[in-house]
């Protein structure tokens, strides 16, 4: 077994071969997660058995955008409608929006100062969207943005990739200064995005591809927000990830992990059925709802206690 650090989280990696030693048990080396890396068909009954969870590593999380907006938003729980009109009237009220179909330097670079100041703020961000920029200014790809301001100040924006091979508008970038994040300035962003990409004749928008362990780089949370906006979430190969792959994972404990730690795993044989459920680790299950994570897609909710 192969101990690795990735932001902060210790990961033991193994082979099929490991799991009649199991390794994990005897190492005096701290592992917080054990991970097979695409687990064999045959290895997943006895990896089931240990408690691992059989999961695709990535999550590409996307919506329907419908006929119009009335209909998308038809679709969601009393309070996510609710919570979005709230947001969405606050922010009309005291911001000017604008969509800008060609991203220019006078577009996009205020738009990263700002990326990078929200970026700066977290334990292991990456400015992915400031590196990128010759791509968005100059690439092959194209692509959209929708910023907020306050007077002459950037207050809010998104940075949208138009994929018509995929029929959908993925919103790739978004940053909100902290005052206007605390009013969910995010939520009318994306809903403006998707009236754009609406526009523009998409089926399809998608709020990002995130690692499929929450409690890591994102929060529990994060997964409870995307659900409320009307998005679901599916292995990332289901939709557009031609190198997105499956692991299988043991969390052991969560000193380095921000609880709850969410997972979503397949229910049943992914070849047959790619149905995914919420696997919840917390240390005290018995006083953990799992109702705060549960969504119409997943296949139920199951809290469970980390291996150790």
């Amino acid at each position: 077994m192969d101990v690795v650090d990735e932001h902060g989280l210790s990961i033991g990696l193994i082979t099929p071969a490991d799991l009649a030693t199991r390794p994990w048990l005897g190492t005096t080396r701290p592992v917080d997660v054990v991970r097979m890396p695409e687990p064999t068909a045959g290895a997943r009954e006895e990896l089931a058995a240990a408690g691992f969870v059989h999961k695709p590593e990535l999550l590409c999380w996307k919506a329907e955008l419908r006929s119009d907006e009335d209909e998308f938003l038809a679709r969601l729980e009393t309070k996510s409608r609710q919570d979005i009109r709230r947001a969405r009237t606050r922010a009309h009220n005291a911001l000017r929006f604008s969509v800008h179909d060609t991203i220019r330097p006078e577009v996009l670079d205020p738009f990263l100062a700002l990326y990078r100041d929200r970026v700066e703020g977290m334990a292991y961000g990456v400015p992915i969207a400031v590196r990128q920029r010759g791509r968005l200014l100059g690439g092959t790809e194209q692509y959209f943005a929708v910023l907020a301001h306050e007077g002459d100040e950037l207050v809010g924006g998104c940075v949208v990739r138009e994929c018509p091979d995929e029929d959908a508008a993925r919103i790739r970038f978004s940053a909100v200064t902290e005052t206007w994040r605390r009013h969910s300035l995010a939520r009318t962003l994306y809903f403006a995005a998707m009236r754009t990409a609406r526009e523009k004749g998409y089926r399809w928008a998608t709020l990002g591809d995130e690692p499929n362990l929450y409690g890591h780089l994102t929060k529990a949370g994060l997964f409870s927000f995307k659900v409320a906006m009307g998005f679901r979430c599916v292995p990332s190969q289901d939709f557009h990830d031609p190198e997105g792959r499956d692991l299988a994972d043991l969390v052991l404990n969560l000193a380095n992990l921000s609880g709850p730690c969410l997972v979503l795993g397949y229910a049943a044989d992914p070849a047959e059925d790619r149905t995914l459920r919420c696997e919840l680790f917390t240390d005290d299950p018995a006083d953990t709802d799992p109702g705060r994570y549960t969504a119409p897609f997943l296949a139920g909710t199951r809290v469970r206690a980390p291996a150790r």
